[in-house]
């Protein structure tokens, strides 16, 4: 009798429990709806894409915004014949490439994984530490021991609540009933992510921004000559690589190695502003290079690409780091043709070090290069391929004021503005030995 008793009062407590964790599920969940609010559509899509495609994805491609503007899916599908899936976000940390790898590889019968190697992923912690570029994938995750496992590992358990609650990171507005109505205004009027493909953005005048169904992001917007100002804010002279992002890169190796899963690292092309902006890119590339060499996988930088088989101008990025469609159309063709070919062909795609990239093009000029000062000035330089031979002409024009020229064609490249100062800077180069030839740039500062 004291048995059948114990027996339903325990299982009275599990009702209870059971009945509890419903309540506060529900809760949780309409709490979400009122209080979160979609930041970034990219991720929503493309968890219920990815789910919906569960079981037919072959071929894996990884990491940031570089993936899923550079390489379109469905030209992979056409050349290789197989199923092409980019699981990329925006800015993603190696901790989240390394989760979303097990995400697919249980769900899927992969071929190949290709993982994104951008310097900005690897060479400090900053992206382990951009809390909200991982919970927004854990979102839209379906539950399981790996997505447990992912959110464990954002961030650790001061960061735990926001994680698991996502209306928590959102407690500044509780009680602020006009936040809730808009919010829940903006998802009634939302377009139908289910159809293809999403309108994420539409500027007029042919630019505009959708997502496909296989992570596909597509640009129409173009980088214009008056945008190539860049700030210098990544040096890779002392590190390349942290050690916790070099932990999950061996993490990602690894996991695949034990399945039995190629892998292949590469690093998507950006403008030369960018990369002649970043202090010792070539660093970072022996680098990454030595690492892949360790585990005896390939890497391929398509920065280091020869321009007769990568010819990508200036209208085929939408900035400084990202192609655009007209981008993605001329180097999803070639990353296949270099990925599918081996190693044995690289000295002829590329070059072995990006200094010996600049070195072999025709003398050109990209831009213009700043950081900033404690006194109150930018320090400017030139973005040019060559340190000596060519020379140039800087005139500033500032908003409010007239003209003035810096310098009257000299080899010096660097000069100073105000930085409150702003305005457009013409700057005209050509080579000392052939000073008829001129290339000039008008560029807003």
């Amino acid at each position: 009798m004291r048995h059948r008793i114990w027996i339903g009062k325990y299982i009275g407590k599990m009702l209870g429990l059971s009945v509890g964790i419903l309540v506060f599920i529900g809760i949780a969940g309409l709490l979400n709806k009122m209080y979160k609010t979609d930041n970034d559509a990219h991720y929503r899509i493309l968890w219920h894409h990815f789910y919906e495609d569960e079981g037919k994805i072959d071929n894996l491609y990884l990491g940031s915004s570089h993936v899923y503007y550079a390489l379109d899916p469905r030209i992979l599908d056409e050349l290789t014949g197989e199923y092409n899936f980019n699981l990329a976000s925006p800015s993603q940390p190696l901790n989240g490439s390394y989760y979303l790898l097990r995400e697919a590889e249980q769900r899927n019968d992969l071929s190949h994984v290709y993982l994104e190697m951008y310097y900005l992923s690897t060479a400090n912690d900053d992206r382990l530490l951009m809390y909200q570029r991982n919970w927004s994938n854990t979102d839209y995750m379906k539950m399981s021991i790996n997505k447990i496992a992912y959110m464990r590992s954002i961030g650790g358990m001061n960061r735990f609540v926001n994680v698991i609650l996502p209306f928590s990171r959102y407690r500044k507005y509780l009680g602020d009933w006009d936040y809730v109505k808009e919010g829940l205004n903006e998802k009634k009027e939302e377009q139908d992510y289910y159809s293809e493909p999403y309108e994420i953005e539409n500027r007029g005048e042919g630019e505009r921004e959708v997502i496909y169904g296989q992570g596909f992001r597509e640009l129409t917007i173009v980088f214009k000559e008056y945008q190539k100002l860049y700030k210098q804010n990544e040096d890779l002279s002392e590190f390349s690589i942290s050690e916790k992002n070099e932990k999950y890169c061996r993490m990602i190796i690894e996991y695949c190695q034990r399945k039995g899963l190629p892998i292949t690292l590469f690093a998507s092309p950006m403008t030369d502003l960018r990369l002649i902006g970043t202090t010792d890119y070539d660093k970072y590339v022996n680098e990454i290079r030595k690492l892949a060499r360790e585990y005896g996988v390939a890497f391929y930088d398509f920065n280091l690409a020869r321009e007769e088989y990568l010819p990508l101008q200036d209208s085929s990025f939408r900035d400084d780091h990202h192609l655009n469609k007209c981008g993605a159309e001329v180097f999803t063709p070639f990353f296949y043709k270099v990925v599918s070919g081996g190693e044995a062909d690289y000295s002829t795609y590329f070059y072995d070090s990006y200094k010996d990239k600049l070195n072999a093009l025709a003398p050109a000029i990209y831009g213009i290069c700043y950081s900033d000062s404690a006194d109150g000035v930018h320090s400017m330089w030139v973005a040019s391929n060559r340190d000596t031979g060519m020379e140039y002409k800087i005139v500033l024009k500032p908003d409010e004021g007239e003209p003035y020229t810096v310098q009257d064609f000299k080899e010096n490249k660097e000069f100073q503005t105000p930085s409150e100062e702003h305005g457009i800077c013409t700057l005209v180069a050509r080579m000392k030995d052939s000073p008829e030839e001129e290339r000039k740039m008008e560029i807003n500062y």
